[in-house]
């Protein structure tokens, strides 16, 4: 049987033929009834007694109860069983009866489960269902009544075909796992389920878990910024006895940071020694299942402390459209008792502290300037004092207050296609229009389309919603990747998408609308960090004029130390002005005779290589777009950052695009070379997996299938030159894997190959890892290669597969994410 969670899970068994049913039961085994001819109905399951009882009016089952036998088991101590039911009446052997209930608690404090079963006498197509019900507060006869609500989810299927389903959340296939919180349970209980089924005498089965076994639901969440107080929490997994937390300042947490042994009852770490100002720290929580022996290694979750320094600008650093009355505002430093005021217009002067820029020691952390002038860059700088008397000097932030340039180009086509020649063409100051039933444009009411482009600044580092409201067809494109599409006929509806902006990066929007007839409404709207609902205004909308879509990504961390930066060009750019360094300020604050400049590049060159870098340094860039036939030309590009690593990157995935030539499986060879059963990335663009990340942006899908031969699946990347894995004292191969609880079950291997042709192979510890649907980091310590006689100095393949390539047997298939490839120190 399939494996689901590498939890344990209460398995259901319906038998779908009549065959012998009672005789000597396994131990621990126990048999009885379902329902009864005098009290026909549902049955539930008491765990104080071990009993099944009947409950309900007789509503419950429809059909002939008491011809209905069970046996079941109970698996461990929580509270979970297994339970085979078993029709005794021939006539009932191919589920010819309907509504079938049976109650199942999986534990206490869980959530009651109903099971609904249903079949068609002449198909055999089997139907299941389930009710996410009430707690259980452990009193006996408690029973929820009725199968009352909406399922959670709805999947119908016969062998070897998937039906439509009647209610599906998302209308993936069924044989996905889903889990979902269930509202009003405590300890986010989830509830999952999966359902084989097969006809000619073979069981239909199902497959009930409560929840993942590792820790979840991070306080701080994973990423994130800024963080003041030093007392963590966590979700505790299923099963749980006690949590290993792990705590430190680098991603490969080990014994020396295991900080604490909590019992299951604590879920939460106060880090004694406080948090050091401005630090990214990491921690892990690995949970120890009731055994005392089974762990379950958590994800590495990071957060980075609040700084010294003043953070959070009011108006935001780089904003355009401030208005002349705006007042400044800040979050203060750690420790921080008050607060230098730097504020002016010449750059050079605030970050220096000279001239007049000195505004006065505050002890709130608010400044009044006065009223602006209009279309004009002013530029301001806190510094904090803290209690020890040490002066923390803040970075240089700008703002522009209002000015042309801001706003969205659009255009509207006759037709719903969003094609020909446009029938109007303006500046808008946002997407934000309610024609009702008069005219769009150009005299056009009905059958008319409009294209929005602009450039989006993100004000503040977080996850925000974009949200449009469209009246009929809408699409929308972030940075060229589509994030919705409802391309239809419908009244006035939401459709929303979630996406992580950094601060003060430009991202290029585009959208797509129709009005077939009648009503006509277009409107993008967000929401994000300190940002309630609104209408996203000019300012944060402007012409799409700059640089974006950068390489690395803004603010990556750990990317390879030998890279080509790369960005996509503005359409009205004819040249780009390129500076670089590892000076924050310089590179902010640039112009074309400081020593950051890098030279100025034709349209057709958006690459720069910055030659050889630095392991575990921060490298500042920015690309300011040029037209000396455009008014407001150059246009000022966002700064963007990235963190060399201080290991070497065998393969972070970010650097694949959807182009010819540089597709994730250009690099990698996979079965349609090797004539393996592996597919690297998917057969239509995005070639890369966007969504299923480890970190980035981007992480490689490998589809496998073993069914066929040669019964294994392998991609490999070569590498030209050699490379030595040993640089800097690197002696452990890390690779981040990622599985699906649907997959079928394939041992995972390592392979590398050296110049000389030399080969080792090392198979994952653990025979179930492709089903393992979380991040999991797999170590190789070199050794285990060069002990097979590789040199590692001279590293010319990496090959990665599933299944015994050595020893190939016919099995399963699946798919299988990989992330963040590397070599990294003891």
């Amino acid at each position: 049987m399939r494996r689901e969670l590498m939890v344990p899970v209460s398995l259901l068994w319906v038998m779908v033929t009549a065959i012998p049913l009672f005789g000597q039961l396994p131990a621990g085994w126990t048999s009885g009834d379902i329902g009864s001819p005098a009290a026909p109905g549902g049955t539930r399951y008491d765990k104080a007694t071990e009993t099944w009882t009947i409950w309900g009016d007789g509503t419950g089952i429809r059909g002939k109860a008491d011809q209905f036998h069970y046996v079941y088991k109970t698996l461990s101590g929580d509270g979970e069983l297994a339970a085979r039911v078993v029709s005794l009446d021939p006539a009932l052997a191919d589920w010819s009866m309907a509504g079938v209930m049976i109650r199942v608690m999986l534990m206490p404090g869980s959530p009651y489960i109903f099971m609904g079963v249903s079949a068609n006498m002449t198909t055999k197509d089997h139907g299941i269902t389930f009710w996410g019900r009430e707690a259980f507060d452990g009193v006996a006869d408690q029973v929820s009544t009725g199968a009352t609500g909406t399922p959670l989810w709805v999947k119908v299927k016969r062998t070897g075909s998937v039906f439509a389903a009647s209610s599906s959340p998302d209308g993936k296939e069924w044989t996905e796992r889903y889990s979902t919180s269930v509202a009003g349970i405590p300890n986010n209980v989830y509830v999952g389920y999966a359902v084989t089924s097969e006809v000619a005498g073979e069981p239909v089965t199902a497959v009930f878990d409560k929840g993942p076994a590792t820790a979840s639901n991070p306080d701080p969440a994973d990423g994130a910024r800024n963080v003041a107080a030093p007392l963590f929490g966590w979700t505790a997994g299923i099963n749980t006895a006690t949590h290993n937390v792990y705590f430190g300042t680098s991603p490969t947490l080990g014994a020396a940071d295991l900080k604490v042994q909590y019992p299951v009852e604590v879920a939460m770490y106060f880090h004694v020694p406080g948090l050091i100002p401005g630090t990214k720290y990491f921690w892990r929580v690995d949970e120890v299942a009731t055994d005392g022996t089974t762990v379950y290694p958590g994800d590495v979750w990071s957060f980075t402390a609040a700084p010294a320094t003043a953070y959070r600008p009011q108006p935001w650093d780089g904003l355009d459209g401030a208005g002349v009355e705006t007042d400044l505002a800040w979050t203060a430093g750690a420790s921080a008792l008050s607060h230098d005021v730097y504020f002016g217009t010449d750059r050079a002067a605030v970050r220096a502290g000279t001239g007049d820029t000195f505004r006065g020691n505050r002890s709130t952390a608010t400044y009044d300037p006065g009223i602006l002038a209009d279309n004009t860059a002013y530029y301001w700088r806190i510094d904090e004092h803290d209690r020890a008397g040490v002066v923390h000097a803040g970075p240089v932030w700008g703002f522009t207050t209002t000015r042309t340039g801001l706003g969205v180009h659009a255009q509207y086509f006759s037709g719903v296609a969003v094609t020909g020649a446009p029938i109007a063409t303006r500046i808008e100051t946002a997407i934000d229009h309610d024609w009702a039933g008069g005219e769009v444009a150009g005299g056009v009411s009905d059958s008319v389309s409009a294209r929005w482009i602009a450039d989006l600044e993100a004000p503040v580092t977080g996850t925000y919603e974009l949200i449009t409201t469209s009246d009929d067809g809408v699409r929308l494109w972030l940075d060229g990747r589509q994030i919705i599409n409802n391309w239809t006929n419908h009244g006035s509806t939401d459709d929303v998408a979630t996406v992580k902006l950094v601060a003060g990066q430009f991202y290029r929007v585009q959208m797509e609308w129709y009005d077939n007839s009648g009503t006509a409404v277009a409107r993008l709207a967000w929401q994000g960090p300190s940002i309630a609902r609104e209408v996203i205004p000019a300012g944060i909308l402007q012409l799409p004029v700059h640089a974006t879509q950068p390489y690395p990504a803004g603010e990556a961390e750990g990317t390879t130390q030998a890279l080509t930066l790369t960005w996509v060009a503005a359409d009205a750019a004819t040249h780009h002005d390129v500076y670089f360094g590892d000076d924050r300020e310089a590179v902010a604050g640039a112009d074309p005779t400081s020593e950051v400049y890098q030279g100025r590049q034709d349209a057709a060159s958006t690459t720069f290589d910055p030659g050889p870098l630095e392991g575990g340094k921060t490298y500042f860039w920015r690309v300011d777009e040029v037209n000396q036939a455009e008014a407001g030309s150059p246009w000022k590009g966002s700064l963007w950052s990235f963190t060399t690593a201080d290991f070497l990157v065998i393969d972070d995935f970010e650097v694949y695009t959807d182009a010819e030539g540089s597709r994730i499986y250009q690099s990698w060879i996979d079965g349609w070379t090797n004539d393996t059963g592996s597919q690297v990335g998917y057969l239509d663009a995005p070639f890369a997996e966007q969504t299923i990340v480890h970190s980035g942006g981007q992480s490689m899908p490998l589809d496998y299938n073993n069914v066929d031969a040669p019964y294994y699946s392998e991609a490999a990347r070569e590498f030209s030159p050699a490379q030595d894995w040993t640089v800097n004292g690197a002696d452990t191969l890390v690779l981040y894997v990622r599985g699906k609880a649907s997959n079928d079950a394939a041992p995972l291997y390592v392979g590398i190959e050296d110049s000389a042709g030399k080969r080792a192979v090392v198979k994952h510890p653990e025979a179930t890892i492709a089903t393992v649907a979380q991040w999991r980091p797999w170590s190789i310590p070199l050794s285990e290669f060069t002990s097979a006689g590789v040199n590692v100095t001279r590293v010319r393949r990496i090959f990665i597969g599933l299944g015994d390539k050595a020893q190939p047997v016919a099995g399963g298939r699946g798919l299988i994410f990989l992330d963040d490839l590397r070599v990294v120190k003891p």
